[in-house]
């Protein structure tokens, strides 16, 4: 039998497919290889219940339906923003609370990561997402007949919590089901939905706003949600995966088995075997230097992004007199800005991945230095917005900076998540709670300063300060790059959850 590699033999980790098939209680086998002649990352089992043995065609649906389902969330945060203006007039509320309505959910997303991943590892990922989203559509059409800007707030907090579900289960969901080759492609699809949920939901709920009312937003997210659960209920199968040692399954799944509400796939032993100890494990990730760096870039960014998607309904209503439609319509530039960023930071990392890893084991840190012109582009973007709102500008102008913003946040969204999910694999999502957690905190906090801080000072000076702490926050990067390999040894001498862990293992 072949040991576990210790902490010593990082530099084999560097690789891992060499800790894959060398790993505890498994013979020491022939990698198995992919179409271009490479090893595979991770090392598929032969159990036909193993995610990664699933056929191809049934991998990318069941990530189309993840990807669905993962819009949602962020289009209902996001799509009351052009309806401010209804909403504070009909149900009495003041510029400054109304933002609550945006404010109020985004922390609750993020929270909510850490209730989701301690269920959905301990009972199963499709278990979560078929009752979350069904509860989403419930809690919608609660936000949809409110009559009080409380009850309002109160069923959007609630349905944000419920669709804050695929947040992190979704990153670790990819890691199960593909393997590395193809792990920034899908996740660039995964995060092209959620961005574009962030990006069009100014424009869906400008447009329904002004055609039907602010609550139909309201009974569209309801809508979505519930057609969603209908598709995962159908197409989604349990992606999460553990070794049963000497006892894998020797028959073909069958079609009733896609519909099966267990932990794991093929049934067995759940990923960790307590909920306590499920909702406890991510808190032990809060030290390590590889969380601490990706989240603080995450988290500026996420700050800079919501803090101009919120500014956006009175930039463009104070200063460029637009309607509800014509405020709509500028969620265009974002949208258009995911969709370069996508190919750039999935499709091209992956193409560069692969060749690099022709010439030496694969080092995570690879993937960061496609940070190098955020560094640039993210900074002069803020500055673009803020500089431009306050001296009137052509419109184009500040959507010129806002497309450039949202460029570096869909790159820092996929890339810092690939990241942590190629250095710890079955223990991603535990690590992507704190970051999603502590993001969504930032953004939270920088909500409630949109209005005085933009009263008072204008434009120019937040997207100023903005612009510095966006190039600030590649520090951490940067630091990662040059010595991320030094400081992962540190970090797995210090730690036993900063060994690397593999696909099948359990907590």
């Amino acid at each position: 039998m072949a040991t576990a590699p210790s902490s010593e033999d990082i530099e084999k980790m560097d690789s891992p497919i060499h800790a894959s098939v060398q790993d505890e209680n498994l013979p020491v086998v022939e990698p198995k290889l992919s179409r271009r002649g490479l090893p595979l990352i991770p090392q598929p089992s032969d159990d036909p219940f193993d995610p990664l043995n699933f056929a191809s065609w049934r991998k990318i649906l069941i990530l189309l339906v993840m990807c669905i389902w993962t819009i949602i969330g962020p289009l209902n945060m996001i799509s009351v923003a052009s309806a401010f203006f209804p909403i504070s007039e009909e149900l009495h509320m003041s510029l400054s609370s109304v933002t609550y309505l945006v404010g109020a959910p985004l922390l609750s997303y993020g929270v909510a990561s850490l209730i989701w991943v301690s269920v959905g590892n301990r009972f199963g990922v499709r278990l979560v997402f078929v009752f979350t989203s069904l509860a989403t559509g419930l809690f919608c059409i609660w936000g949809a007949v409110a009559k009080s800007s409380g009850s309002l707030i109160a069923a959007r907090t609630l349905a944000s919590i419920f669709s804050a579900s695929p947040e992190t289960l979704g990153p670790q969901a990819i890691a199960d089901v593909f393997f590395l080759h193809d792990r920034a492609k899908c996740m660039g699809l995964y995060v092209l939905f959620q961005a574009s949920g962030f990006a069009v939901g100014s424009l869906i709920g400008g447009y329904i706003t002004a055609d039907l009312g602010w609550r139909w937003i309201q009974w569209t997210v309801s809508f979505l949600s519930l057609g969603s659960c209908g598709l995962l209920f159908l197409f989604f199968p349990e992606t999460q995966y553990t070794r049963q040692s000497g006892n894998l399954h020797h028959r073909q799944p069958k079609l009733v088995d896609n519909f099966r509400f267990w932990a794991v796939s093929g049934g067995g032993r759940s990923k960790v075997d307590s909920l306590w100890k499920s909702f406890c494990y991510p808190f032990k990730y809060l030290p390590h230097p590889a969380v601490i760096a990706m989240t603080i870039h995450f988290s500026i960014m996420l700050m800079a992004t919501n803090y101009m998607l919120t500014s956006n309904t009175f930039i463009y209503t104070g200063v460029y007199n637009f309607d509800i439609k014509q405020i709509a319509l500028t969620g265009f530039a974002p949208l258009i800005a995911v969709w370069i960023a996508i190919p750039y930071c999935g499709i091209l990392n992956d193409v560069v991945i692969s060749r690099l890893r022709k010439r030496a084991n694969f080092l995570p840190e690879w993937r960061l230095m496609f940070f190098v012109p955020t560094c640039i582009i993210g900074p002069v973007g803020c500055i673009v917005v803020g500089v431009c709102a306050q001296n009137g500008s052509p419109w184009i102008a500040p959507l010129i900076g806002e497309a450039l913003v949202m460029f570096c946040f869909v790159t820092a969204n996929n890339l810092t998540q690939t990241y942590l999910v190629d250095i710890y694999e079955a223990r991603a999502d535990a690590t992507l709670v704190v970051l999603n957690g502590f993001k969504n905190f930032a953004a939270f906090g920088i909500s409630y300063a949109v209005v005085p801080w933009n009263t008072s000072a204008g434009y120019a000076e937040p997207f100023g300060v903005l612009a510095a702490l966006v190039f600030v926050a590649h520090i951490p990067i940067f630091i990662f790059w040059w010595r991320g390999k030094e400081i992962r040894e540190w970090s797995a001498k210090h730690w036993k959850e900063a060994k690397p862990s593999h696909h099948g293992d359990a907590f």
